[in-house]
């Protein structure tokens, strides 16, 4: 068996055009999609993921004022998100994460999250989110790729699926996300002393730990659906998985660009939906 390979990169390029689009069409009614982008220190990945999406931003059209600070503390962050949420020609807001030291411990990260007004919640990252995350409507994308491809049935009822690092922020959302599609959820990680046994239970398994090579084809089920969401090297044995599964993201050019370009649908989103 050869796996069919998501291409994300031509998937992107498509929901770019009809983005662009979208955007003219806000446009010529006087809205411009805008999102602000604030980044906290100097982590390598954070700068290369904000150049990614600066990018996109520009490809279709949507404004990015990027807000960079090498040090700041939580009030700072939160007396600034305040002000976000007031600014009108603010349609959208995102931290870009980790933040560092002692911004990231748990409770600091939700209080500066959840400061962010529902409706700018462009990440999905609120506690109580009206958007999905990025990450999240990326993986349904392919995952309705897969439908198309006759991978996964058109109906979802009953679809065994294992994610593997389900405990942080994206785990939550895309789980109930697919139940609502009917889809039967197990939720592990790492340290789940069967893992091999639930993964080879799965008809969809989604990986999303950033350990490198987690993923062997001996743990995966023939004719599966595997679905690589770690970064930055992916938690999949491509070349070995590949001939195993019947669907595959890979790493890079499959979940990380669709991710990309659903942040600028979701800012498009909150734009469209703009009281004037």
């Amino acid at each position: 068996m050869t796996a069919y390979v998501f291409d994300g990169k031509k998937f992107a390029k498509d929901k770019e055009k009809l983005l662009s689009n979208k955007v003219r069409q806000l446009k010529s009614s006087g809205i411009t999609p805008t999102v602000a982008a604030i980044l906290v220190g100097n982590d390598t990945s954070s700068k290369i993921y904000i150049g990614l999406k600066k990018k996109a931003a520009e490809r279709v059209g949507v404004e990015l004022h990027l807000i960079k600070f090498t040090r700041t503390t939580q009030g700072k962050l939160v007396h600034l998100i305040k002000e976000l949420n007031q600014d009108r020609q603010i349609h959208g807001m995102m931290v870009q994460l980790p933040l560092p030291g002692q911004l990231n411990n748990r409770a600091t990260r939700e209080k500066i999250l959840n400061t962010i007004a529902s409706e700018k919640d462009v990440d999905g990252l609120r506690s109580k989110a009206s958007f999905l995350p990025a990450t999240v409507k990326a993986i349904l994308y392919s995952i309705k790729e897969a439908q198309k491809v006759k991978s996964l049935p058109k109906d979802m009822g009953g679809v065994a699926a294992c994610v593997v690092g389900a405990s942080g922020m994206v785990g939550k959302p895309l789980a109930g996300g697919l139940r609502k599609m009917g889809v039967e959820v197990v939720k592990t990680d790492v340290k789940t002393k069967n893992l091999k046994e639930e993964t080879l239970k799965a008809d969809l398994l989604i990986s999303a730990t950033g350990v490198p090579n987690l993923i062997e084809s001996d743990v995966v089920r023939s004719g599966a659906v595997v679905i690589d969401v770690g970064a930055p090297k992916g938690d999949v044995d491509f070349p070995e998985v590949s001939k195993v599964a019947s669907f595959i993201t890979p790493v890079p050019g499959g979940i990380g660009p669709v991710t990309v370009i659903s942040l600028m649908e979701n800012v498009i989103e909150a734009a469209e939906k703009f009281d004037t």
